[in-house]
């Protein structure tokens, strides 16, 4: 999470501070703040939720801690819980804005606080159900490491030019190179070795 822009600072002490969160579905954005109506923000119109809908308390500090955000939602929708269940929330990317609106409720300052994703999704089925989802932030994220990375020459060179170090593996590969043991050599197994 990013330090607070001064404006956005002097005008939260006037304002009336909103989280406007965008959640990236593969059936379309969901696009929720905490405020009641819609508003129209970046080109866009958001749905309010009111009390309904909560974000968590937003970690920040001078290092790259991972704690998670919370993001819960009190429906009696049974259309939201399904739009739930058959969208998989789990993965889906998430935006988390902070914004103040002015006396007529118009944006005023806005920020993006955190850019993460869902890892889990909780619902809790009732009168009034709820739909309690975690978000890993950036911090999070950079924590991770890169799985399934591939690396070979084009990648190598890409960053190192001059660099021929798979082309010298296939040399290598393709020969004997002499063991530790006196007469024994390393290499494949049907390349005949005459010393």
């Amino acid at each position: 999470m990013e330090a607070l822009n001064l404006s956005l600072v002097q005008d939260l002490a006037n304002g009336r501070p909103r989280y406007f969160v965008r959640m990236a579905f593969e059936s379309g954005e969901l696009l929720l703040h905490t405020g009641v109506g819609e508003r129209r923000f970046l080109e866009r119109t958001w749905h309010g939720l009111g009390m309904l809908g909560q974000v968590g308390e937003l970690p920040a500090s001078d290092k790259n801690n991972s704690a998670r955000i919370s993001l819960t939602l009190h429906t009696q929708s049974d259309t939201v819980l399904a739009e739930v269940a058959v969208n998989d929330p789990i993965g889906v990317g998430v935006e988390i804005y902070l914004v103040t609106v002015d006396a007529h409720y118009r944006v005023s300052q806005y920020q993006m606080l955190e850019s993460g994703y869902i890892v889990s999704c909780d619902v809790e089925r009732g009168s009034v159900s709820k739909v309690q989802l975690q978000v890993a932030g950036e911090a999070e994220r950079w924590k991770q490491a890169r799985l399934n990375q591939r690396w070979n020459d084009a990648t190598q060179k890409a960053l190192h030019p001059e660099d021929e170090f798979f082309s010298e593996i296939v040399a290598a590969t393709a020969t004997y190179l002499p063991d530790t043991q006196p007469g024994k050599y390393i290499g494949p197994d049907d390349f005949e070795y005459e010393p």
